[in-house]
């Protein structure tokens, strides 16, 4: 009978250190378990980059924007949009890696469009008025 006793106090142990086991090696931490946070897919987008635009069949210009998160989760405002200046910008709605730009007006100009980022670049194209654009942006 001691043995049985014996064997039942072992397997009371090991069943107890397989427990305690289990219990440390499932105590990740919280934030590893989790998905990105909301607005992480704009961030990529958010900073100072420097644009090659080309109207179809027209010129190239060169100059820069500000791209920063604003309100909800998916919203940046892109400064300096088409080249109209810095004060003036573009709403822009993110997620993952593309970009939509709604129809609005800035200065009178009526902007429409699309994006994606890849290779640590943003392609765009859109409508400035009767116009066709593309940009390629880069850091």
């Amino acid at each position: 009978m001691k043995h049985s006793m014996k064997f039942n106090k072992t397997n009371k142990i090991l069943i107890a250190g397989l427990l305690l086991i289990g219990l440390m090696t499932s105590c990740a931490k919280d934030d590893e378990n989790q998905p990105s946070t909301p607005g992480s897919d704009r961030d990529k987008f958010v900073g100072t980059w420097l644009c090659s635009e080309s109207i179809s069949n027209g010129p190239t210009t060169v100059f820069t924007l500000n791209i920063t998160k604003q309100g909800s989760a998916d919203t940046i405002y892109i400064y300096n949009f088409n080249n109209l200046g810095s004060p003036f910008y573009a709403i822009g709605l993110v997620s993952g890696n593309s970009l939509v730009i709604p129809s609005q007006d800035i200065t009178q100009v009526s902007i429409l469009g699309t994006g994606i980022f890849t290779q640590d670049k943003i392609q765009m194209n859109y409508t400035a008025d009767s116009d066709t654009l593309s940009a390629t942006c880069s850091k």
